[in-house]
């Protein structure tokens, strides 16, 4: 993965601890991993393969719980580090790990015992891991807001800062607080409130997206759980008959598909 495209998909900053090689392979592996999965999962719910290519659906499955689990497990390494650290997001981004790979796990076990609930925690599991995409949306006008608000500040080191300006001047006169010896910072890892704005330039936004970020991660976690909930209780009709290894609503008629599994 080239460096400099990871920087432009990543928020201002977060490349000053993304360098090291504990968070920077953990960051590679966690972006392949759950884009291959995320992308896999969705083939999963697709009835035309899940019920005449009963094969490819279990082999697809496996390569979603291994990425998943993998990818989960890599993004909570570098959730130390994500947004600034802040233990909002730190807690938020544990929290949907662990809620993502506990019920794809059991999901899993329930394959062959009980498909019904097989489907109902695959469902959760899926739609937890999605989170992550509805908090981004959510940030777009999160971040906008307490720009406009206006009093909202984040914590940076100073050496965070010099990473984003890239200009030591520019430095000591926006943060007269971090201290300089020449071509130097005196306290690199003091830390000073930065004024959370997309109008001011990257670090603001930056700020913006700090401050925000644990936020709209419960925010939208919440939305899940309970849609998630509302949507397997609404669907309960497909959980109805089973036929071989898939379930089929209620109104499923076997005689006039010419489905594999039913020969097994």
């Amino acid at each position: 993965m080239d460096g400099a495209k990871m920087r432009t998909w990543t928020t201002p900053g977060e490349f000053f601890w993304f360098e090291l090689p504990l968070y920077r392979i953990n960051y590679i592996i966690h972006i392949y991993l759950t884009t291959i999965g995320g992308i896999l999962a969705g083939l999963q719910f697709l009835p035309a393969i899940r019920r005449k290519y009963v094969r490819l659906h279990r082999l697809n499955g496996y390569t979603v719980l291994i990425t998943l689990i993998v990818g989960n497990v890599s993004g909570g390494i570098i959730s130390r580090r994500a947004f600034g650290g802040e233990i909002n997001s730190q807690a938020s981004y544990y929290l949907l790990a662990i809620m993502t790979i506990i019920p794809l796990i059991i999901g899993f076990f329930n394959v062959k015992r009980n498909t019904r609930l097989h489907r109902k925690w695959m469902l959760r599991g899926v739609v937890y891991f999605s989170v992550v995409i509805t908090g981004r949306l959510a940030a777009l006008a999160a971040r906008k807001i307490v720009s406009e608000i206006g009093s909202y500040y984040s914590l940076w080191r100073c050496d965070e800062i010099l990473f984003v300006l890239q200009d030591l001047a520019t430095l000591t006169q926006s943060f007269p607080q971090c201290p300089v010896s020449g071509a130097s910072l005196l306290v690199p890892s003091l830390y000073v409130p930065v004024h959370a704005s997309t109008s001011e330039g990257k670090l603001g936004t930056a700020s913006a997206a700090r401050v925000t970020q644990g936020m709209v991660l419960w925010v939208a976690t919440l939305i899940h759980v309970i849609g998630v909930e509302i949507y397997i209780r609404k669907t309960e009709s497909a959980n109805y008959q089973r036929y071989g290894f898939a379930l089929e609503p209620r109104d499923f008629d076997p005689e006039k598909e010419d489905l594999p599994y039913l020969r097994y």
